[in-house]
């Protein structure tokens, strides 16, 4: 679904469903008129109220958890940067040239995410064999940085704690790529959705219009809903999907 243009699936969500369960709730009311008189509102009301909540505390549940899951994502897309940060700031005790070395392997670094890991992300595909490659450069380097005086050896400790830091940072954020809801509970909240719509539907009104509105307006609140949650269920996929602008202010910020 989350492959779909999002406005393809706002439009099938949200639009598109109502207007099916609408055109299903004049069939329904044509082909069983007795349901309009409401002799069975007292058992559907209390049958709807029931559905209805056990519906809405599941499909509130799946929101809450999918936006929580692509805030974490972008959260650790920042705290990536900011170890970055860090790992060519801290480089300032060490001579020229090897501070050179360490801060390119930052900009490489940054640019590879940028330019390849995240297209790679957005196909499912969890890392890239070219951030892969500066990373271990990146450690051989920092494995021969020079602790000829004491301030120099407090900066190599940290440069290792950012180092690792960037490292963790980059698998929490590949943790994320095909990790969405299980299929199971897309099932429930598919089922779900359509056993609350068919209760509204049955429910006796004798207004056809405010009928058909109820029951419109119910589906387009499901619809919306559910467009949420597969919108953002990918954090790394689709069109609603976290952006790399934090790695890319770092290449901004220091490039030459």
């Amino acid at each position: 679904m989350t492959m779909l243009p999002i406005w393809l699936l706002f439009v099938l969500f949200v639009v598109v469903v109502p207007l099916l369960v609408t055109g299903l709730q004049v069939l329904v009311r044509r082909q069983w008129p007795h349901l309009a008189e409401g002799g069975h509102n007292d058992v559907a009301g209390y049958l709807i109220a029931i559905v209805g909540v056990i519906y809405a505390v599941l499909l509130a549940f799946v929101v809450v958890v999918t936006w929580q899951q692509f805030s974490q994502a972008s959260n650790v897309v920042g705290q990536e940067a900011s170890a970055l940060r860090g790992l060519y700031r801290e480089t300032v005790a060490f001579p020229p040239e090897v501070r050179e070395r360490v801060q390119s392997d930052v900009r490489d670094y940054a640019a590879a995410v940028v330019t390849d890991e995240w297209p790679a992300m957005g196909r499912g595909e969890p890392g890239s064999p070219a951030v892969a490659a500066v990373l271990d450069r990146t450690a051989e380097h920092l494995a021969t940085l020079p602790a000829d005086t004491a301030i120099q050896q407090a900066y190599v400790t940290v440069e290792a704690d950012r180092f690792a830091d960037v490292l963790s940072f980059r698998s929490q954020r590949l943790d994320f790529v095909g990790q969405g809801l299980p299929g199971v509970l897309w099932v429930a909240l598919v089922l779900g959705g359509v056993v609350t719509i068919g209760f509204g539907m049955i429910f006796g009104l004798r207004s056809t219009s405010l009928h058909l509105f109820m029951t419109g307006s119910l589906a387009a609140t499901i619809g919306v809903l559910l467009f949420v949650a597969i919108a953002i269920d990918q954090p790394f996929l689709g069109d609603v999907a976290v952006r790399p602008a934090p790695l890319e202010r770092v290449l901004s910020d220091f490039s030459r």
